[in-house]
């Protein structure tokens, strides 16, 4: 099923520019095709009407279709048509010229590789069809001539079309590369954010959390795990509605973004739960964080009811304690349990031996050790 589509105006704004570049690299082409081919013809003899159609068709054909391509109800489908067309101009000019070589050659890879750029194979395919069949009927009703000498003024007037043509289709694709590569950046950007929150979400901060571990691991950094989770935020959506809950939310992101370093990764971990990788603390460093972020979360008020305080709880683990990634994430998590087990709305810090919260005394569990703030 499909979740996204683009409106009407948005897919006639592409479609407008795919013809417009056409009809750029289509003048551009048949105006260098021009030269040589008509140098070919007045070798050959051909006729002043032979010359007049191919001025039409260098000069008055790019006009024509880049019309009628804008006015078709489905202008990117038309214009393939037009290329298409184009082959089957190209099949007649190189069967009209005898296969003269140099030009004959250079303006079929012309043919091939703009076909192939601007469509695939699908495009190139139909291209080449067209191109034989005209190519065919025409040399053969003139008794398949072959003129295998051309002269050096066919030579300089095919250059630019060997030279200049190619260029500027090397330059087109080159921006159009780099244009969807930037695309292709932003959707990554947007897959790999929470769209109401403005943080990293959970695949994002799996990412970092990952490199953030090897980094502590190597001994190039010193990272904290912070695990923080809504008191009562059911309550919320019950009592105020979900919007309210999306409100506090989105503030909460809001201040972690602004607590946090330029380096460390506020992300969403799930629900109500959110995340801080802090890349650079010691113990005293992260508490003062902690005891920031809980006091900002204190202030925050409701729309819907200015009198309603909310509080968080937070699990904080190191990541030289665990000796793996998930243990990391357990052992911040076993802490941020701790704190809500005992009431809530405090923070806790786990470390190697045995847990010990200093608001309750001595409560030991042979996995670890928790501190908690005041």
């Amino acid at each position: 099923m499909n979740y996204y589509t683009p409106d009407d105006v948005q897919l006639k704004r592409r479609s407008t520019r795919f013809v417009r570049r056409m009809f750029m690299m289509r003048q551009l082409g048949t105006f260098l095709c021009f030269l040589p081919i008509l140098s070919v013809l007045m070798e050959r003899g051909k006729s002043a009407e032979v010359c007049a159609l191919l001025f039409i068709n260098a000069f008055v054909w790019p006009c024509a279709a880049y019309r009628l391509a804008l006015r078709s109800r489905d202008p990117t489908g038309f214009e393939r048509k037009n290329l298409t067309l184009d082959a089957a101009f190209g099949g007649v000019w190189v069967a009209l010229m005898a296969l003269s070589p140099l030009p004959s050659v250079i303006i079929m890879a012309v043919l091939i590789s703009d076909r192939y750029s601007a469509g695939g194979w699908g495009q190139l395919k139909s291209a080449l069809q067209a191109f034989m069949l005209t190519f065919l009927l025409v040399w053969l009703a003139q008794g398949a001539p072959l003129l295998l000498t051309f002269s050096t003024r066919t030579v300089w007037l095919t250059l630019p079309l060997a030279s200049g043509y190619l260029l500027v289709l090397s330059v087109v694709s080159h921006t159009l590369t780099l244009s969807l590569r930037k695309k292709n950046r932003e959707l990554e950007r947007i897959a790999l954010m929470d769209p109401g929150l403005k943080i990293p979400n959970r695949r994002l901060f799996e990412r970092r959390l990952e490199s953030e571990f090897l980094r502590t691991q190597r001994g190039e950094g010193n990272a904290w795990l912070m695990l923080l989770d809504v008191d009562h935020f059911k309550q919320v959506n019950d009592t105020f509605g979900h919007e309210a809950g999306d409100f506090l939310l989105a503030e909460i992101s809001a201040l972690l973004r602004d607590s946090v370093g330029l380096k460390d990764v506020p992300a969403r971990f799930g629900g109500d739960e959110l995340c801080v990788i802090v890349r650079e603390a010691d113990e005293t460093s992260i508490m003062l964080l902690a005891g920031q972020i809980k006091q900002g979360i204190s202030l925050l008020r409701l729309p819907a009811s200015s009198t309603y305080q909310c509080s968080v709880s937070i699990g904080i683990a190191a990541a030289r304690d665990a000796a793996s990634i998930h243990e990391w994430l357990r052992y911040a998590d076993e802490a941020l349990y701790r704190v809500k087990r005992a009431g809530r709305n405090d923070v806790l810090i786990w470390h190697t031996g045995e847990t010990v919260t200093l608001r309750s005394g001595a409560d030991h569990q042979p996995e670890g050790r928790c501190q908690a703030s005041d």
